[in-house]
Parts: structure tokens; C-alpha cells; sequence
């Protein structure tokens, strides 16, 4: 496996190898960016590598190291034996399933996520509340949430508990309509870029993509296809959207573009 250098101070680096079925992935990569996108079609690896990350699948071959602040702690180093496990890596996760304790209320399943029991977990709470507009649901269950409101928590919660360490999402916006969808990434996206969180993210949504102005890891058949902006990575899936559209014969600007959904 090559060497990835710290020189950039990425804030994740990455190398893999893993079979998994009939694929057969071979991955390296190096983050610097506040927000990356994992984006490639169903089956070419995305959330084998966001799971390989968060310690919940143990690869062949790998080597992975997570810096959060100064320090850089490497979660996995096969080829040295080294495993770190999942619940004591500087990362946390949400998932395409909102995952909450149903004997709790959205406050207290907030509260638990970063051991907060005291008065001052009640200001500490306050501003991702209200950040994700969750302020009126405070004392409810989740039996009592719509399900758009408890994957609104859940991703709440898992923003809370990061708080500066390296934020993983294995598509949690799947099934939200466009316009939860599009207030839960803005939400987000503020979050993180006030608490200084990186965020790794799995999608195949070019729109979501766009709206994020992310760095975009493309991957296919278990390899990197290419890594860059997003303008520049999926400039050709853009192109043909841009194609779809043109039989109507409007004229397509970026905006419309971007708010179509695969």
C-alpha cells in the first residue's frame, strides 16, 4: 500500500484494501476539506469505506489515521496491528435510520449523546436545537416524531456529539422530501462550519452535491475515479442532466439544474 504524508495536515487519511463480494476495492485518499462527498452508483464501495472509517467493518488491508484538533490518532494500521474500536474513535456517525432511544425525549437523547446531565447541558443544547429547529420538540418521544423528525434528531445528535471531530453520514437524507432535505443540509452545513466539524458524506444526489459545494471523492468499481470540486469532478453527470432537460426546449441555468434529484 503507498505511503500517505501528513505534510497537508488532512484531517482523515485513508488507504484500503477489502473484498467484499465480487468487488474488489483498492482505496487511498487524503481530506482537507471542511466537507467531502463520497458519490459513485450503488455497489461501488461508498459505505463499505464510510464503515471501514467508523470501525464497523474490519478491512483486509488498511491503514487509516483521524486527526481531530492537534492530535492524529491512527484507528487502524493492519499491517502493525493496530484496531482501534469503534466507540473509541474520534468520529461519530449517523445513517440512513434515525437511531434513538424510545423511552427518551428529544432532549434527553441529545443530552445522552454527549453526557450532558446538569444545568449547563441546557446551554450547551440550545444552539443545535435551534440551529435544527428542534426547539418545539424538545419534551416529545420519538414514538411521537414524524419520521422526518427523527432523522431531523438524529443527525442533530450525532452534529452534537462530533463537535469538532470528523462527522460521518451514510446517506441520512434518503426519503426526506426535497425541502426537508434542502433546510437539513443548510442546517448542517452552518453547524459544521461554526464548530469547526469536517464532515465525510455518502450520496449519489448531484444536486445534493452542488448545493454543498463539496470536494467530491468519486468512487467506481472500487477505486477512485477522481477527487477534486465538485464543479470539476461532476461536470459530466451535470452535462447530462443538462441534456435531459434541453427536449423541453427551455433554457437550463444552474439553479434549475441543481435542484433536480436523481
Amino acid at each position: 500500500m503507498s505511503e500517505i504524508g501528513l505534510a497537508g495536515r488532512p484531517h482523515l487519511s485513508f488507504e484500503m484494501k477489502h473484498r467484499v463480494g465480487a468487488l474488489a476495492l483498492d482505496v487511498a485518499f487524503a481530506l482537507t476539506q471542511p466537507w467531502t462527498i463520497l458519490f459513485g452508483p450503488s455497489g461501488s464501495g461508498k459505505s463499505t469505506v464510510l464503515r471501514a472509517i467508523a470501525g464497523l467493518v474490519r478491512p483486509d488491508a488498511a491503514r487509516i489515521a483521524v486527526r481531530w484538533g492537534e492530535r492524529t490518532s491512527t484507528v487502524a494500521d493492519t499491517a502493525k496491528g493496530v484496531w482501534i474500536p469503534p466507540h473509541r474513535r474520534p468520529v461519530r456517525w449517523a445513517g440512513q435510520r434515525p437511531a434513538l432511544f424510545p423511552h427518551m425525549t428529544v432532549r434527553e437523547n441529545l443530552g445522552f449523546a454527549c453526557e450532558i446531565e446538569n444545568a449547563d447541558g441546557e446551554d450547551a443544547m440550545r444552539p443545535v436545537m435551534e440551529c435544527f429547529r428542534l426547539a418545539h420538540l424538545g419534551d416529545r418521544k420519538p414514538g411521537r416524531l414524524s419520521g422526518g423528525e427523527q432523522q431531523r434528531v438524529s443527525i442533530a445528535r450525532a452534529a452534537m456529539a462530533a463537535n469538532g471531530r470528523l462527522l460521518l453520514l451514510d446517506e441520512p437524507f434518503t426519503g426526506l422530501d426535497g425541502t426537508l432535505r434542502d433546510e437539513l443540509l443548510a442546517d448542517l452545513k452552518v453547524w459544521a462550519s461554526q464548530t469547526k466539524t469536517p464532515v465525510l458524506s455518502v450520496t449519489h444526489d448531484i444536486a445534493e452535491a452542488f448545493q454543498l459545494e463539496a470536494e467530491v471523492v468519486k468512487l467506481r468499481d472500487g477505486r477512485i475515479a477522481a477527487q477534486g470540486q465538485v464543479g470539476e469532478v461532476l461536470a459530466e453527470e451535470r452535462r447530462r442532466l443538462v441534456e435531459l432537460l434541453r427536449p423541453r426546449g427551455d433554457e437550463v441555468g444552474v439553479g434549475e439544474v441543481d435542484s433536480m434529484r436523481e
